[in-house]
């Protein structure tokens, strides 16, 4: 028998080769995407622990500190805004940001982990979750534009397509596969019986 026949009796093996193939780039991919939450996480504890640490402390003298060690112009824009925000921080605030940065590094190391692992509940966390802050983050950069703030939504935006679209074409396959499947073999074990 010839492969063709073989594909033409037994189709879900041409539809598994196929599937070997796509899954390895779709696999790269879903490591890349979950690398990536995985830094983002691992960005975000650095930063929760960094506010962690800095309960109790006076915060403008500790960006002054690092204004003078850094030797930024204090006259900067971004600086004074930095000492504004720093005037209005509390040891109360403070413990909620930490606290709130931990929980989404959490979320992100889930998603991350899920992901790389080519979980069908992790794809869905990250489209609800990273479709979520879409709408909110385009209505602030309409109000004030920034570069790097519309690349980082731009990838966000990919994340969620092509999570969609793996969603759409990968994964419902293997339902309808697995139906198959067992619609066949009670089939087979209809005619089994009849047979006999």
């Amino acid at each position: 028998m010839s492969l063709h026949t073989i594909s033409a009796i037994l189709p879900w093996i041409a539809r598994r080769s196929q599937k070997r193939k796509r899954s390895r780039r779709d696999r790269m991919i879903l490591c890349l995407m979950g690398s990536w939450k995985i830094f983002y996480g691992l960005l975000l504890v650095i930063v929760g622990i960094g506010a962690f640490d800095l309960i109790g402390k006076n915060l403008s003298a500790e960006v002054w500190a690092l204004v003078q060690r850094w030797n930024i112009d204090f006259h900067n824009h971004y600086i004074q805004l930095l000492f504004r925000k720093a005037a209005l921080m509390d040891g109360k605030k403070l413990f909620y940001i930490s606290m709130m940065t931990f929980g989404y590094s959490a979320l992100f190391f889930i998603e991350g982990i899920g992901l790389i692992l080519d979980k069908h509940w992790a794809k869905w966390l990250v489209v609800l979750v990273t479709a979520s802050f879409i709408p909110g983050e385009t209505l602030r950069l309409i109000h004030q534009f920034d570069w790097l703030d519309s690349i980082l939504l731009l990838i966000n935006a990919l994340f969620v397509a092509y999570l969609v679209w793996q969603i759409k074409t990968h994964d419902q396959p293997h339902k309808s596969h697995r139906n198959k499947t067992r619609v066949q073999t009670i089939l087979l074990g209809m005619k089994k019986r009849v047979k006999a």
